[in-house]
């Protein structure tokens, strides 16, 4: 153990000071190129700060009048197509504001030369006319739609009364060539069989008539409203043709009807409708009148890009100059830039290679090694290999910790060899509570045999040899149970191996039941145990896992015998995968109190009575099931009683089953 007073007047260099030492000549090399580098970027931002001062807001004033300029491009477009006054007159302000922004800026730049001065307000009057005229012709091209709109919508209203005169006025003809058919027959007895047939022809031929008007009016109707919706003149043209021949037809078939007070108001609508056909406010008249304005806008537009773009050519060669000093700072700054660089990397790779030979030959060697073998150690006796062994680690921190390392390891090895006394004085315990049951299997065979032994000499007195071999085959037998229960209390009782290996579930529990048959049938207690045929294994040690099974097994025997007979009931199930195997012990008892149910794997707790247990069953099998990497729980069932649930890593291969078979031993 080292004395602690050393450590107030230390003689050697710890890991943090030596870890203090390596890292500050790497700070200090970092520091130095960080001074380097802030001297550098003084430099540098000298150099930049007079060019912003020299050159910035130039620049900045052709780079806003550049974009200025092109959003006066993108929005003139705008006013084109604009769909009403509502809108042109937002995006004529809006450009308003964008010309008033490139006087702005001209103003700013400082132009001295009168002549250069001079050009540019003549672009800036063009523009600005360029920009008038192109929103007269958006205002003349809205009014001429509006136009269009209204005269479009009277013309729906003719044709909503145009069909409303038709219908009514066909059903009137018809219905009067149907009384003339009537009529026809008497009428010719007394005006001549001429008079009647001249008579319905002449209705026949008004209805065919009106029935031609009404489909040539619709389909000038029909021509007349796709024209307020076509593009180009090409198409006004064509449908306007089209509606000129449907209007001749009209006023044919119009000349045709008889000149009295039904045939009025059907004149009067094709009169109206011819209106909007015709003359200088009809519908194909106003169409093409908006196809003009959109021509005229179109030119006024590329007119206007024309401007712009020579307003930008020509501030752009005012400013080659600044440009040009521009450029020329530009590749100052970036040559300086360039050193610095050069010699920041040059400061960074030194930086470096010197923390590399530290981290390699000192953190590495002297830190990293010994800590990986410490580490390594620590993991092993973590682990429970106490064999492993603690590597001498210096007179330092790391020292101390393998010292401590080594009094640790030692300290478990003493608890590993108390823990295994205690395992087995914890066998021997449980294999005295055991000899009252253990004598009742031995006594049994021993009796046969002495009824058999006895038999025999009475054979043999008789000459019975036959019967006398069969008796002695029964003796052979009841040695051979007798020879086995003795073995596996041998086996039993011995110091078990720390080594685990896959262990076959089911026959340790019936070694188990076995130790236990004599109490078991002389309290009468009802046994469900796994399958004989269930092949389950798990990862422990078989001697350790059936002392686990016989301090849960005896625990619930002790149980039941405390409930009248007709309710003993000890249920043993296995359960899992070979992932995980789960082995339940289920009692009938009176159950564990709520209470005492988180002391029940305390050393030394126990509700039995003074002399019968000492409480350290279940400490000692919670410790070999943790051993096992497993886990012991208990828990009360809904059905009453005492439930222990011991879960084990199982063995790859073995299938998972929950099979049972009962075996009263009553």
């Amino acid at each position: 153990m080292k004395i602690r007073g050393v450590m107030l007047f230390p003689v050697r260099y710890g890991i943090w000071s030596r870890l203090l030492i390596a890292f500050g000549i790497s700070a200090a090399i970092t520091v130095m190129a960080a001074v380097t580098a802030l001297l550098v970027f003084n430099r540098s931002t000298t150099i930049l700060n007079g060019f912003a001062d020299e050159h910035l807001p130039e620049l900045v004033q052709v780079a806003e009048l550049e974009g200025v300029g092109g959003e006066i491009m993108a929005m003139a477009p705008l006013l084109l197509s604009a769909p009403d006054e509502t809108t042109r007159n937002t995006v004529q302000a809006d450009l308003d504001e964008l010309v008033a922004s490139v006087n702005r800026h001209i103003n700013a730049l400082g132009i001295t030369s009168p002549t250069i001065r001079g050009e540019i307000q003549g672009l800036l009057t063009d523009l600005t006319d360029n920009l008038a005229a192109l929103q007269g012709a958006v205002s003349g091209r809205l009014e001429e739609e509006a136009l269009l709109v209204r005269q479009t919508e009277r013309l729906r209203w003719l044709y909503a009364d145009l069909v409303g005169e038709l219908d009514p006025l066909n059903q009137d003809l018809a219905y009067n060539l149907d009384s003339e058919i009537e009529r026809m027959i008497g009428a010719s007895l007394r005006e001549g069989p001429r008079f009647s047939a001249l008579r319905l022809r002449e209705n026949r031929h008004t209805k065919d008539t009106v029935e031609k008007i009404g489909s040539n009016g619709i389909l000038l109707v029909s021509l007349m409203l796709q024209a307020a919706t076509v593009q180009g003149d090409a198409q006004v043209d064509n449908l306007s043709s089209l509606s000129a021949d449907a209007m001749d037809f009209i006023r044919v078939n119009l000349a045709q009807l008889p000149a009295d007070s039904s045939m009025l108001t059907l004149r009067q609508l094709f009169t109206e409708i011819f209106s909007l056909a015709e003359g200088p406010d009809a519908l194909f008249a106003i169409k093409k009148r908006i196809h003009l304005k959109e021509a005229e806008g179109l030119e006024i537009l590329a007119d206007n890009r024309a401007l712009v773009l020579s307003l930008r050519k020509r501030i752009d060669t005012l400013v080659a100059d600044t440009r040009h000093d521009v450029f020329r700072a530009a590749a100052g700054i970036r040559n300086t830039m360039d050193r610095a660089q050069r010699l920041l990397i040059v400061m960074v790779l030194f930086s470096l290679f010197i923390t590399g030979v530290v981290l390699w030959f000192y953190v590495r060697g002297s830190i990293v090694k010994r800590l990986d073998a410490l580490g390594r150690s620590m993991r092993a006796v973590a682990a429970g290999n106490l064999d492993y062994g603690v590597p001498e680690a210096g007179d330092d921190e790391i020292g101390e910790m393998a010292e401590a390392l080594r009094v640790f390891k030692e300290t478990a090895e003493e608890r590993r060899k108390a823990q295994n006394e205690l395992v087995q004085a914890g066998k021997m315990a449980a294999l005295g509570q055991l000899t009252a049951g253990i004598s009742h299997e031995l006594n049994q065979p021993l009796s046969a045999i002495r009824y058999y032994l006895h038999n025999a000499r009475l054979l043999l007195e008789r000459g019975r040899m036959e019967t006398h071999t069969e008796n002695l085959s029964r003796i052979g037998d009841l040695v051979e149970r007798m020879a086995s229960m003795i073995s596996h209390l041998k086996t039993f009782a011995r110091w078990p191996s720390e080594a685990k290996a896959p262990v076959a579930v089911v026959p340790v529990i019936d070694h188990a039941l076995s130790l236990f048959a004599g109490k078991i049938k002389a309290g009468g207690i009802c046994v469900t145990s796994p399958d004989p045929d269930l092949s389950v294994r798990v990862c422990a040690e078989e001697i350790r896992l059936e002392q686990v099974l016989i301090n849960l097994i005896s625990n619930a025997v002790d149980a039941v015998m405390e409930v009248p007979q007709e309710s003993r009931h000890l249920v043993i199930g296995v359960d899992g995968n070979s992932r995980e195997v789960v082995i339940s012990v289920t009692d009938s008892g009176p159950g564990i109190p709520d209470d005492a149910m988180g002391s029940i794997f305390d050393p030394f707790y126990t509700t039995k009575e003074v002399g019968k247990g000492l409480g350290l069953g279940l400490s000692i099998s919670y410790n070999i099931v943790k051993d096992f990497d497993g886990t012991l729980k208990a828990h009360t069932p809904h059905e009453g009683g005492t439930r222990f649930s011991l879960s084990l890593p199982g063995v790859h291969g073995a299938p998972g089953a929950h099979t049972t078979e009962e075996r009263d031993a009553s």
